[in-house]
């Protein structure tokens, strides 16, 4: 591993990080010069008259890229005559193969070491003559900064203390994360779900089928994710004691690994039998095809999970602290744990979610209430808030 991925992984490098930008955003909120005319609020008349747009959400959490990419697929069906440009990352481009772009500018950490390609973007996107620049998201500086450099005609951004830099500002807020490209769109009068996106194509899909051909049979296996991000993660014993679970109960499951869950290949494999198998790394796109053949996927509040939640593919997302609610999966098949035990992982994995039919409904009466509604988690990561379950949608 590189020395720079190292520390930019390390979790004091991540807090000092987060730390660090709000210092310097407060220092921007103190800088910034008022307008004279103030921003006008998002519609319909936003979009008068513009023919090319600049989507921008230069975010390298995969999660955080494909909730905004639903934005893409609302202006391509409902005002196909104007052409989108997305400004994201080197990191998540991957994931914008196959949806209606003109063009995917990436930001890429390494301009932070080499300021002339940073220079070189900027000059492509000026290049470019958007008549409208749209943030995608709440509270990104990078954005801002980005949006107020690329030479847009207007710029469209958020309520809050930088909304007099822009032209038109939204008032989106929503409650959920999911539902932040609709109500984006909505001020804009474009139809938009409220749910991340990505495109699989049918040979995506039909190359990872038959990577997975013989595992299981004809029964779709399950997959478990066991990444997550700072205090979002979940420790090495419990998912050993997952899958010793799902062995005893000779359920079919694939475990699933990042980046950063290279070391724990070894002792994730020991804890496989015949009914269980460890996956080596793959390329993003070849991640994303496994996943849309699973039935279910186990995991925390991680990018994999919005993946999924993307595909439409039942999820049982294992949530650790009280902000990742804001970010749980909302299908009718979906289930949301807050700090299970291993034993009840494995209770609600072997449940096959029914399409179309959710789980409060198709678990109601039966042992989802009673053990569920208080959970006395083996594996605490701190905060006040009662352990319990309940379902999505």
């Amino acid at each position: 591993m590189f020395p720079f991925t190292y520390l930019r992984r390390h979790t004091a490098m991540r807090r000092l990080g987060r730390r660090l930008e709000r210092a310097f955003k407060t220092w921007i909120y103190r800088a910034l010069p008022k307008r004279s005319r103030p921003p006008r609020p998002a519609s319909p008349d936003t979009l008068a008259g513009v023919r090319h747009v600049l989507l921008v959400r230069p975010n390298f959490r995969i999660g955080n890229a494909v909730i905004g990419a639903r934005l893409i697929q609302a202006f391509a069906e409902g005002r196909p005559e104007i052409e989108i440009d997305y400004l994201g990352t080197d990191t998540t481009r991957e994931l914008f193969d196959g949806m209606p772009l003109a063009r995917y500018h990436a930001l890429s950490r390494s301009m932070l070491v080499r300021p002339w390609k940073l220079v070189q973007l900027l000059i492509r996107l000026r290049r470019r003559k958007y008549d409208l620049a749209v943030q995608i998201g709440e509270g990104s500086l990078t954005s801002w900064l980005l949006i107020q450099l690329c030479g847009a005609r207007q710029s469209l951004g958020q309520r809050g203390r930088l909304a007099a830099s822009h032209d038109w500002v939204s008032d989106a807020s929503p409650p959920h994360a999911h539902e932040l490209a609709s109500s984006l769109a909505a001020s804009l009068g474009l139809a938009c779900a409220s749910r991340p996106w990505l495109v699989v194509s049918e040979r995506e899909r039909r190359c990872a089928a038959a990577r997975l051909a013989g595992f299981s049979g004809q029964q779709a296996p399950i997959g478990i994710f066991v990444g997550g991000h700072l205090d979002k993660r979940l420790p090495l014993e419990f998912w050993l004691e997952l899958l010793r679970g799902l062995e005893q109960r000779r359920q079919p499951h694939l475990v699933l690994l990042g980046p950063e869950e290279a070391a724990l290949h070894t002792p994730l494999k020991s804890a496989c039998g015949e009914f269980g198998r460890v996956l080596p790394r793959m390329p993003l796109r070849d991640f994303l095809a496994v996943l849309a053949n699973l039935s279910r996927l186990i995991t925390p509040d991680t990018g994999p999970m919005h993946m999924a939640a993307a595909l439409e593919i039942p999820i049982l997302a294992l949530l650790q602290v009280k902000g990742s609610r804001k970010f749980a999966p909302q299908g009718p098949n979906d289930l949301v744990l807050f700090r299970p035990t291993p034993a009840e992982v494995i209770e609600q994995a072997s449940t096959v979610p029914s399409p179309g039919l959710p789980l409060s409904v198709r678990d109601h009466g039966s042992r989802l209430t009673p053990s569920l509604t208080r959970v006395e988690s083996a594996h605490p990561t701190g905060g006040n808030d009662t352990p319990h379950a309940y379902s999505a949608g």
